[in-house]
């Protein structure tokens, strides 16, 4: 198997200093972290050796960890070569799209008829706060960030396992939705469909809330659409 060296490995969470979280556990979410977050990139060869000594684990956990990230489509096992970092793809980016835009819909519906003025003046708060983040925050801290936003409003009429739904196919949707981010003023346009949504709620329009977190979801589709299709066709 052929390959540059591993990465370093992120550790995302203090998950990974939590003793009732097994070994292949932690290490599972270490590899899914760095898939995610972009630092084992699509294609990127992922030796069981070299894994194993940089978290300081044996080989065992690493094969049950790679078993599991397989089953998620992140990770590729290739019998006779190893394993790899699955490629993107557009089928894949739409079917993520597509999913999550009937289930967050869904979620703002419900969630709208149950605001509170309480919850009301935290949505504003953390609206608020997101304006110096887009100014002067990386990327992946507005992003982090504003899904706390739209986090706030789901999870009031929700239940957790459909709460799980959501954040299971928004982590999915990582690996894609930041080529939505390499043009000027983005993170201002998402900024601008946040103020959106809280006018939305402020009304309790729940149509119309509906409507704009299918723009914002489309508005991704859009714009990262034809930046990863140029990247795909590149490495044809």
């Amino acid at each position: 198997m052929q390959g540059a060296s591993l990465p370093l490995l992120p550790l995302p969470s203090k998950v990974f200093e939590d003793k009732k979280v097994s070994t292949s556990s932690r290490v599972y979410l270490i590899l899914r972290h760095a898939i995610l977050s972009d630092v084992l990139a699509p294609g990127s060869w992922l030796r069981q050796d070299e894994v194993s000594m940089q978290l300081s684990v044996s080989q065992t956990p690493v094969r049950e960890a790679l078993r599991t990230l397989s089953r998620e489509r992140l990770v590729e096992l290739i019998p006779n070569h190893g394993a790899k970092v699955s490629e993107l793809s557009i089928e894949e980016f739409e079917e993520i799209y597509a999913v999550r835009k009937g289930i967050e819909k869904l979620a703002v519906l419900r969630s709208v008829k149950l605001l509170s003025f309480e919850k009301l003046e935290e949505l504003r708060i953390k609206y608020d706060d997101l304006a110096s983040i887009a100014d002067r925050e990386t990327l992946a801290t507005y992003l982090s960030e504003e899904w706390k936003f739209r986090m706030l409003i789901y999870r009031l009429g929700s239940s957790e396992s459909f709460i799980e739904e959501i954040l299971t196919y928004r982590e999915k949707a990582e690996r894609y939705l930041r080529y939505a981010y390499t043009y000027e003023n983005s993170i201002q346009v998402s900024y601008g469909l946040h103020k959106e949504l809280l006018a939305a709620c402020e009304s309790g329009n729940t149509l119309l809330a509906e409507k704009i977190v299918e723009k914002a979801l489309n508005w991704t589709l859009e714009t990262a659409g034809p930046v990863l299709a140029k990247i795909l066709s590149s490495r044809q």
